[in-house]
């Protein structure tokens, strides 16, 4: 087996492999949104389409519930302990509340165990400990420690290496359960019911490729110039892209065959290949509801419009990102911690010998992938950084670490990538003048 280059340069610049590539040449993941057609090829399946409607508020909200209804009623069939994945969030808030009304109209028929983790105290484990409670549920508490980031990293290594190991949080943990037949996410939720990706409205958002794949100067600059033709054909590599489309629409198409799936979904299957997990509001007739509106009518309010005709009064309880009232931004914040780890400070400190002694190992700097200064550099600015929570840099580091652990347990070979010492220094440089700036400015601003 041969390691990708294409794979590594996108892993650089992206928390996720683009497309269906993988770090072994040759080796790929089914596609997007297709089927087997029978003949060894893949066939591809329909997607509803996005629309410009304009709802009448009520009815929508009605409709939209009765197919989250349909769909959670189609995932829990024959169950008799049901889990839901729950923090302070609205989206498994809104999940949380459709299982309440199924369970309110099959009493006796299932048991529920809310499923959370993160540091005791914090906004995402109260709020998931008050929504279990108010609803009689079964609640297990999985606490994340500096041991439990450790494990991830190798875990993550012998996964293949796809994702940082930072987005694993409990989910190794979870995956060992038993006595439960399905366990339901919302992890789709965001992007569906209230059309954002990692903090940017459908309306605002960009194409996913970043113009300079490589800020911080860590590839050679062959590598760098080889992959580019590669990624922008793994951006469009589905049939579900179409140039005709605009450029909002091909920009979330994007988003859900990109990021949702190669690393939120990614992710899951550390649960799902246990466990049956089954990710709320990827039903067609789900997320075609909300495709069919235009653009400017997707938002918060159906959030709160849908929590307001469902059980438990949970818009009561405050939201994780604000500490107060769900979109009432006249409401101070409560003091409850809102992050729940310390990913950042732990790689940085009590991990630091690991990540070290890996990202400086022969296995990583004997691939011939890497701009060696630029490795030095970047991990240079990278412990000087003094933020709790995890930054880009982190992101990289981490994941090289799980690369490590990759590479010793799997027999992947890789070809040495063509040097040329003066653009090499060159991106080093500027990488590591980028890393210090992104550094110092990320500690300003979180102080």
């Amino acid at each position: 087996m041969e390691l990708d280059p294409i794979a590594v340069a996108c892993k650089v610049g992206l928390p996720y492999l683009l497309g269906n590539r993988t770090l072994v040449t040759g080796i790929e993941r089914a596609p997007w949104v297709e089927k087997p057609n029978g003949d060894g090829g893949w066939e591809l399946m329909p997607l509803p389409e996005h629309r410009n409607r304009v709802p009448d508020q009520d009815e929508f909200v009605k409709e939209f519930v009765g197919t989250l209804q349909s769909e959670l009623e189609g995932y829990i069939e024959g169950s008799s302990t049901v889990g839901i994945l729950l923090s302070g969030g609205m989206d498994s808030r809104v999940v949380a509340g459709v299982l309440r009304k199924v369970q309110e109209q099959n009493p006796g028929g299932f048991d529920v165990v809310a499923l959370t983790w993160g540091a005791a105290g914090s906004r995402d484990v109260v709020y998931a400990e008050r929504i279990a409670h108010q609803f009689g549920w079964a609640l297990e508490h999985f606490p994340i420690s500096v041991e439990t980031l450790r494990d991830n990293i190798d875990v993550a290594g012998r996964a293949g290496a796809e994702v940082s190991p930072l987005h694993l949080h409990a989910m190794p943990a979870i995956s060992g359960l038993s006595g439960v037949d399905v366990i339901l996410a919302g992890s789709y939720g965001d992007s569906v019911g209230r059309a954002e990706f990692s903090g940017v409205r459908v309306g605002d958002l960009k194409p996913i490729l970043p113009t300079n794949i490589d800020p911080f100067g860590l590839l050679k600059h062959s590598v760098k110039k080889m992959s580019g033709p590669g990624l922008l054909r793994d951006v469009r590599c589905s049939g579900h892209y179409r140039a005709e489309n605009s450029l909002v629409r091909n920009c979330e198409i994007e988003q859900e065959m990109h990021y949702m799936r190669r690393m939120l979904q990614g992710c899951m299957l550390h649960i799902g290949r246990e466990i049956p997990l089954c990710q709320m509001f990827t039903a067609p007739s789900v997320f075609g509801l909300m495709w069919q509106l235009a653009p400017e009518q997707r938002g918060d309010k159906w959030y709160g419009h849908i929590l307001d005709i469902l059980p438990g009064r949970l818009l009561d309880i405050p939201w994780a990102r604000t500490g107060a009232r769900y979109l009432d931004e006249s409401a101070e914040g409560d003091r409850l911690p809102k992050s729940y780890h310390s990913y950042g400070e732990w790689l940085r400190n009590d991990l630091r010998g690991v990540i070290e002694s890996r990202v400086n190992s022969d296995v990583i700097r004997g691939l011939g992938i890497f701009n060696e200064k630029g490795l030095d550099r970047s991990m240079n600015a990278w412990l000087k950084a003094r933020t709790k929570g995890s930054n880009s840099l982190d992101e990289v580091m981490s994941w090289l670490a799980s690369l490590y652990v990759f590479l010793e347990a799997y027999p992947v070979s890789s070809q040495l990538a063509e040097d040329n010492a003066l653009a090499d220094s060159i991106s080093a440089l500027r990488g590591g003048v980028y890393g210090q700036l992104y550094v110092r400015a990320r500690n300003y601003l979180r102080e």
